[in-house]
C-alpha cells in the first residue's frame, strides 16, 4: 500500500460504560499515614480495584495520579457484570482505605486514533463528560455519582437516588445525576 493509506487511523464510535475512580483526599491520606504506608495502601487499592474491574469484563484504560479510568464496551452481558463490579468497588469504598469517589456514565466513545502503550485511546465528549462529573461529585461531596444515561441503562441493577440537575463546565444546559 501507499504511505498515505498506512497513516489512516482506525477510529470508531463505540457505545461504552465509563467509570472513573479517584482517591478523595490523597493529600490528607498522606498526612495521616506514615510515609512508608501510603504507597502500600494506594498500591493495594489499585490492585484490588483492577481485579474487580477485570473480573467483571471491564478494562482499566488509564491510571491517573490518584485514580483510574475504566470502560466496558456495551454488549448483551455488560450490565449485570458492571453492576457486580460496582458492588465490589462499593465494598472497597466502605473499608475507607483509601476513601475514593466513583462515577459512572454511559455514552458513545471514540476509540483508536493513535498508538499508545497497549491501551485503547478513548476520546469524545462523553469521556470529557465523566471527567467533569468527577469534579461535580467532589463539589457535591458525593462518593458515588452516576449520570442519567447510566441510571437508565442499569435499571434496577443498582439502586440510586436523584441528587438533582446540575450544570457541567464545558457542556450546555444542566444534567440529572444520581447517587448510588
Amino acid at each position: 500500500g501507499s504511505p498515505s493509506q498506512a497513516t489512516l487511523v482506525d477510529i470508531r464510535s463505540v457505545s461504552c460504560w465509563l467509570m472513573l475512580a479517584d482517591i478523595a483526599d490523597s493529600t490528607g491520606l498522606g498526612k495521616e499515614l506514615p510515609p512508608e504506608q501510603l504507597p502500600v495502601v494506594i498500591g493495594r487499592w489499585f490492585a484490588d480495584s483492577k481485579q474487580v474491574v477485570e473480573a467483571n469484563g471491564g478494562a482499566i484504560n488509564k491510571y491517573l495520579g490518584d485514580g483510574f479510568f475504566a470502560y466496558w464496551p456495551s454488549t448483551a452481558t455488560t450490565v449485570p457484570r458492571l453492576a457486580t463490579a460496582i458492588s465490589g468497588l462499593k465494598t472497597l469504598q466502605e473499608s475507607g482505605r483509601p476513601r475514593f469517589r466513583l462515577v459512572v456514565h454511559h455514552g458513545q466513545v471514540l476509540m483508536g486514533g493513535g498508538p499508545s502503550m497497549g491501551e485503547e485511546s478513548l476520546s469524545g465528549s462523553d469521556v470529557n463528560f465523566i471527567f467533569r462529573m468527577e469534579k461535580l461529585a467532589a463539589a457535591l461531596k458525593q462518593d458515588c455519582l452516576m449520570s442519567e444515561a447510566a441510571a437508565t441503562g442499569l435499571g434496577n441493577q443498582v439502586s440510586a437516588q436523584p441528587v438533582g440537575d446540575h450544570p457541567l463546565s464545558g457542556f450546555a444546559g444542566s444534567f440529572n445525576f444520581l447517587s448510588f
